[in-house]
This record gives C-alpha cells, structure tokens and sequence, in this order.
C-alpha cells in the first residue's frame, strides 16, 4: 500500500441487488416471528470487524526507535573509542593501552549487538505491517457487506407494513428496526475513523522501516568501511572522511524518528 486509500462514503456505495434480497430473505423475514433475533442483525458482520481494527503493533515500532535513538547515542560516542592513540612506556606498564583496547572492544560488542536488534525489529515490524495490511483489506470488504445489511434493514423498514395485515398498537417493531439501523451507521462511522487510524500506523511504519533500511544497507556499511580505512592509514583525509560518514548516519537515523507531516 503506497498511500492512504480514501474510504467512499456508505451512502455512494454500490447496492448488491441479489445480496440484498438474500438478506432479506434470511436474515429481516425471519424477524417477523421472533422479533428478539433484532438484537442480533448483523453481529457477525460487527464482530468480525471488532477482530480486526488493531492497526501495527506500537511496542514493535516503539522498541524499533528505542533502539535506533541508542544507535544513534552509540554512533555520537564513536570517536571516544575508535581514536587512534599511542602510549608511552609508563601508559603500557600501568596497562592503559589493554585498557583502552578492552573498551574499543566492548563499544564494538555493544554497537553489533544494536544492529542486530535493530534488524530483527524491523523484520518482525515488515510481519506485522503485512498482517495489518491483510486485516485492512478484510475490513473493507466487511464494510460493504455492512452496507449491504444496512440498505436492506432501511427497505425492508419501509416494507413491513405489507408484512403485517394489522399491526398492534403495541408493535414496536419498527422503531425498533429505525434504532438498529441508526446504530450500525453510528458503529461503522467509528469503525472507518479506527480503519483510516490502521493506514496511518502502517504509514508511520513504513517511514520507519525505510529510513532504517537505508542505514543498514547503505550508510552503516559506508561509515564501518571509513573505520577500517582510518585504523589502517590514520590520515586526515580518512579520519575527515570516517567523521563525515557517521555524521550522515546520526542525521539519517534522526530523521527515521521524526512524524512525517500532514502534508
């Protein structure tokens, strides 16, 4: 899904003709001789769609820019740890540079164990947008078949007068039919605004995702390689080159954290 896909409202919808007579017959009929089933029209329809209004899960896309905000901290400290330093003879007796290698090692250990999170985080994230897309297209077609049992309720609401040859006084049946139709437009109103939320959960994810996948793919890989290049020349072409490149990476990895606009 490339953009947020407009819902047509239900009143523009196209009426199925031989579905709802199928309604009718099966499902408004029947009432006439146990009016209690009202309670009831349409719940099928209801709950399948009460199943299926989660949008993407929020810890996953939480846990994600938790993450990539410590990746970020981590990159910022880079310099702390990958500079190259000399020790003189009393620095090496008192084991700095032991020291200073365990600690090189240890932001290496810690910086690989990010990305690695970081990357199973986003592939459990693409899942679940996947699943939330598949629950959004049954939505929809839940949506139409609410409509459907809508449009018959409201004709059959004007036919059941020819139904009944005398209608008691007491009948409320009608009135009744009149409340459980304004209840379903009421209900799938709530339902559409829970339905537009979904697409935009998956919208924010894939922004998410996207800006991730450019990091790991393309400036991490850059930003490791300038690393190798200056611990093997230290010039100050390559350490210029190895700053550049982390700095890229934190601006990149910040800008998967900002809300895109409502533009």
């Amino acid at each position: 899904m490339s953009q947020i896909e407009h819902l047509v409202p239900l009143k523009e919808m196209i009426v199925d003709r031989n579905e709802v007579l199928s309604i009718k017959r099966d499902d408004l009929v029947p009432l006439l001789n146990d009016q209690y089933k009202l309670n009831h029209y349409a719940d099928s329809i209801i709950q399948a769609q009460a199943l299926l209004l989660d949008g993407v899960d929020p810890y996953l896309t939480l846990k994600l820019s938790q993450t990539i905000e410590q990746l970020i901290q981590a990159l910022a400290k880079s310099q702390k740890y990958l500079k190259k330093r000399k020790f003189n003879k009393v620095q090496k007796w008192l084991g700095i540079d032991i020291e200073y290698g365990s600690s090189q090692i240890e932001y290496y250990k810690n910086l690989n164990e990010l990305l690695d999170r970081a990357d199973d985080l986003s592939q459990k994230l693409q899942i679940e947008i996947q699943k939330s897309q598949a629950r959004f297209k049954q939505l929809i077609s839940l949506r139409a078949k609410m409509f459907q049992y809508i449009v018959s309720a409201e004709e059959f609401l004007l036919e059941y007068p020819s139904f009944v040859k005398d209608i008691h006084p007491l009948d409320q049946f009608s009135e009744r039919l009149s409340k459980k139709i304004n209840t379903l437009y009421t209900l799938q109103a709530s339902n559409d605004i829970a339905i537009t939320q979904m697409q935009l959960s998956q919208q924010l994810s894939f922004g998410l995702l996207d800006r991730f996948k450019e990091a790991q793919q393309v400036l991490i890989p850059a930003w490791q390689y300038h690393v190798k290049q200056s611990r093997q020349s230290n010039s100050t072409v390559e350490l210029e080159k190895l700053d550049n490149s982390r700095e890229t990476l934190i601006r990149n990895l910040k800008k998967s954290l900002e809300k895109p606009s409502n533009s």
